[in-house]
């Protein structure tokens, strides 16, 4: 008797664990509980990555926030529109900033209070409520690139 006790209780331990929440689940809920939900955000990420990734300038472009506030070393420059950004690009999308796209999974995006961070902050974007409702004015959210931090890592 005290063996199925024992042996019940096993089983109940390693179910316990096997519902533990997926690493994607758990950035979901952190999302969740920051900014009220999380499926615009991880699908905004998703497409910025794959833009990143595929070297689509034009439809990075189209994530941005303008003016977009571009740090680099020597300092902060401000591109006012997807044309400016897009004579720079070769500057601020560094194949390191790349490096550090293609291996962000969602799990692992830092999320605080100002937004999100690809990477080691190299690319930061948030939502702002832009709905009408005076009652829910963040019904509608919009998502966008609000900087890009040039980082070079010695």
């Amino acid at each position: 008797m005290k063996l199925l006790k024992h042996l019940a209780l096993l089983a109940l331990f390693f179910f316990t664990f096997s519902l533990k929440a997926s690493p994607d689940e758990e950035a979901r809920n952190r999302l969740k509980n920051l900014y009220g939900e999380s499926k615009i955000y991880e699908e905004f990420f998703y497409k910025l990555k794959s833009a990143l990734v595929l070297k689509n300038a034009e439809e990075v472009a189209k994530y941005n926030g303008y003016p977009i506030r571009v740090n680099f070393k020597a300092g902060t420059e401000y591109f006012k529109n997807s044309k400016e950004f897009l004579a720079n690009y070769g500057r601020i999308i560094t194949s390191e900033m790349l490096g550090r796209v293609e291996k962000q999974a969602f799990s692992t995006l830092f999320a605080n209070s100002y937004g999100l961070h690809i990477g080691l902050g190299d690319i930061w974007f948030t939502g702002y409520c832009v709905g009408k409702n005076a009652v829910n004015p963040c019904e509608k959210v919009k998502i966008s690139v609000t900087a890009y931090n040039v980082n070079y890592v010695e």
